[in-house]
């Protein structure tokens, strides 16, 4: 199995408009996800680090396509664990990526600023 982060090409898919603001917490209301699930709110707000991280990475994929890159996710043939591969347009590998390097953008941006 493998999944490829690459940017879809043909027809563009445009995302539903999303309130990144904080709510004012409530003092009636837990601050915590369990509190804010036991409240009856139908979601927890989402905090605005964890989307400057979805922005950096979507920033970081638009950079990789522009280059003809991208990264891509297989689940390894021996061990069933998940790996990471660095791959040019037409899925040839690059090189392989550490999990921790993927998943902290700026360290995925330092590792491919490496090879230029």
């Amino acid at each position: 199995m493998s999944f490829d982060v690459s940017p879809l090409t043909g027809a563009p898919y445009t995302a539903p408009s999303v309130d990144r603001t904080r709510r004012a917490s409530d003092s009636s209301q837990a601050s915590s996800f369990a509190g804010a699930i036991g409240s009856g709110a139908t979601t927890p707000p989402i905090p605005s680090e964890v989307w400057d991280q979805v922005d950096a990475a979507a920033r970081l994929a638009e950079n990789l396509h522009s280059e003809g890159r991208a990264v891509r996710f297989d689940v390894h043939k021996l061990d069933g664990g998940v790996v990471a591969s660095l791959v040019d347009e037409e899925g040839g590998m690059l090189r392989p990526l550490l999990l921790d390097d993927v998943v902290d953008v700026g360290k995925l941006t330092n590792e491919i600023a490496k090879e230029h």
